[in-house]
């Protein structure tokens, strides 16, 4: 039993997964709440990107 409870802690294979799981929420909160702050921002920027591909286009 001893044995069994020291493998299952010094076993790492699952552990990368979880840290990646880890720095990609934390990403995705940053992302969300980035996004969240900064909208309006963003529409604008990206129709002001739209409208040049538009005026270069000869549209």
């Amino acid at each position: 039993m001893f044995t069994l409870f020291k493998r299952f802690i010094c076993e790492e294979d699952g552990q990368d997964f979880a840290e990646y799981a880890l720095i990609l929420g934390a990403i995705g909160v940053v992302a969300i709440a980035v996004i969240a702050r900064y909208r309006n921002e963003l529409i604008a920027a990206f129709e002001a990107g739209i409208e040049a591909l538009r005026m270069a286009r000869g549209g």
